[in-house]
């Protein structure tokens, strides 16, 4: 029997087997060739090893996705290496990538703090360094998948959101945001984001370089006039002081008072 045909054995059979799985899992991974970040380095993602599955790929991802959901249920860390599995399996599924960063992110470090006795046991900054190291794994998820995925923008927001509440990094944040608003198609708040977290970061200055031309370039002309985005730069031109000659030109449909605080 073909090593292919093996993993695809081995996989069904974790699925099928229910409280069996772990065990089956375990054959299945040593039916699966080793995966290794070098493989990856080949143009999306089509590494040596993992295009030796062909047009099984997608199958065994989702037979991994399945597998990862149940021990993600039960609260079992085990879930991190499937899932994983599964992104690397069919590394164009933006959804497997979405749910592994939000799930490594998110849900995880509750899961510690419950372990450990819960919320009134575990100190307020206990609590954050265990949201901030789970943060920061799965923010490493986001870089892997930027790459490979098809939609990296919606990886790079993630990555934002979690920089800016988990990590507490404004400016990782930004990094994220603005990394997303190259990437398009990008949600329209990405250059916005970037630079309110530039601002929260103490660098005022630089936010307004940056959004400023995206402004005058893009945001203005749409439909609407991107208002959310000039009230903030009328804000950081009081902030920074500059004189009338070097601020934007006032719009018609503006509402007086913007900026001035």
């Amino acid at each position: 029997m073909s090593r292919l045909a093996t993993a695809v054995l081995c996989l069904l059979a974790v699925v099928l087997a229910g409280e069996l799985g772990d065990r089956g899992w375990n054959s299945a991974r040593r039916a699966i060739p080793e995966l290794r970040r070098a493989d990856l380095d080949l143009p999306v993602g089509e590494g040596a090893m993992l295009g030796l599955l062909g047009g099984f790929r997608p199958l065994l991802a989702d037979l991994a996705w399945i597998r990862a959901y149940v021990k993600w249920e039960r609260r079992d860390r085990g879930c991190e290496a499937l899932l994983r599995l599964a992104c690397l399996l069919d590394p164009h599924a933006t959804a497997f990538w979405e749910a592994r960063i939000n799930m490594v992110g998110l849900d995880m470090a509750h899961w510690e703090i419950r372990a450990r006795g819960g919320y009134l046991k575990v100190s307020e900054a206990e609590q954050q360094r265990a949201f901030e190291r789970f943060a920061r794994k799965a923010l490493e998820a986001v870089e892997e998948g930027v790459p490979l995925s098809r939609k990296p923008a919606a990886l790079l927001v993630l990555g934002g959101y979690l920089a800016e509440t988990k990590v507490k990094d404004p400016l990782l944040g930004a990094d994220y945001y603005r990394r997303a608003h190259e990437n398009p198609p990008a949600p329209w708040y990405s250059a916005y984001f970037a630079a309110r977290l530039m601002r929260d970061g103490g660098k005022a200055r630089e936010a307004y370089q940056y959004l400023r031309p995206l402004w005058v370039s893009t945001l203005s002309k749409e439909r609407d006039g991107s208002p959310t985005e000039l009230e903030f730069l009328r804000g950081l031109e009081t902030e920074l002081r500059l004189p009338p000659a070097l601020r934007l030109p006032r719009q018609e449909w503006e509402p007086a008072g913007w900026g001035e605080r």
